[in-house]
């Protein structure tokens, strides 16, 4: 008993813990969810499986990939069964093994060993089990793995990086943000540009918006030489998310203007610019963000520029 109190309360093994619990609520969201699996829930999953055998999930189709997990969760046939199926599709029966930790911790547990015969090392970890009088997997598998927890420290140090520009890089972020402590996230919103946080910190449906670049430089509202910066953040204050974000210039901005957003992933050049940016923002469905109010078409596009009430 002696040792067991000693590492319960523990303060690594408490973090470890938490980090774990964080973790298992975003992979069995996806998990049960499995019918409709795709390219980037499956990203979700190899970002947080913590086995290192993962590689051929990056490769594994998603339909496939869901009629595997139909079996494996459905179909009553061995366990060597199972196994073989994962490893026909270049899925190692560590992946297996993970899944079934993270559906259901309080049966199996995680594979952290190397496993030549499953209920042999089922039967094992049962007895640690008891032995540490613990209540399920998930807490044998913090306790063993405390020296590994460095997940919750890195998504806080990810979140300071992100800039509005790199924002989409980051977006799976949003996924453990809601599990911070409210000083954790007191700390980083002073820390990073406010649009960042808006869309990081929304759990609500988001609208893309079309910025019309060319305009939102040459406003005398804004001072600075990023003055799509200053814009981000006025919509951060809105009530609504809007994100993704796109740009739109006139053909021969870069002649007159000097913007890091040049070089972003979704800036667009076209003259006359008004044309891109109403029919781009009707493809995405989305709003425009412009002081000019497009007299010479018939727009029926919210523009966001005067809900921001400058």
């Amino acid at each position: 008993m002696g040792k067991r109190s000693h590492d319960i309360y523990d303060q690594a093994y408490l973090e470890r813990l938490k980090s774990l619990e964080i973790k298992r609520k975003v992979i069995f969201d996806v998990l049960k969810n499995y019918k409709t699996i795709d390219k980037g829930k499956i990203e979700i999953l190899i970002r947080n499986f913590e086995h290192p055998d993962k590689v051929g999930l990056k490769k594994i189709n998603p339909l496939i990939f869901s009629f595997l997990l139909d079996s494996l969760f459905n179909i009553q046939e061995s366990i060597q069964n199972k196994i073989s199926e994962f490893e026909k599709n270049n899925l190692s029966k560590y992946i297996l093994f993970e899944i079934l930790f993270w559906s259901k911790p309080s049966s199996y547990p995680f594979p952290n060993e190397k496993i030549d015969n499953y209920k042999s090392f089922l039967s094992k970890k049962r007895e640690k089990l008891k032995e540490l009088s613990l209540e399920n997997y998930l807490q044998l598998y913090a306790l063993e793995s405390t020296d590994k927890e460095t997940f919750l420290k890195d998504v806080k140090e990810c979140i300071l990086k992100v800039k509005p520009e790199n924002l989409e890089e980051y977006i799976w972020i949003r996924d453990f943000v809601e599990y911070l402590t409210p000083i954790e996230k007191n700390t980083i919103k002073t820390k990073v540009h406010p649009y960042v946080w808006k869309v990081l910190s929304s759990n609500t449906v988001t609208t893309p918006v079309v910025i019309d670049g060319s305009n939102i430089l040459m406003v005398s509202e804004f001072r600075g030489q990023e003055k799509i910066d200053i814009l981000l953040e006025h919509i951060a204050k809105l009530n609504h998310t809007y994100f993704p974000f796109y740009i739109v210039f006139d053909a021969n901005a870069k002649y007159k203007f000097q913007t890091k957003y040049f070089n972003y992933k979704r800036t667009y050049y076209h003259s006359p610019a008004d044309e891109l940016i109403i029919g781009l923002a009707k493809e995405i469905k989305g709003v425009v963000c412009s002081k000019d109010r497009f007299k010479n078409y018939t727009l029926s596009i919210k523009n966001i520029w005067y809900e921001m009430k400058l």
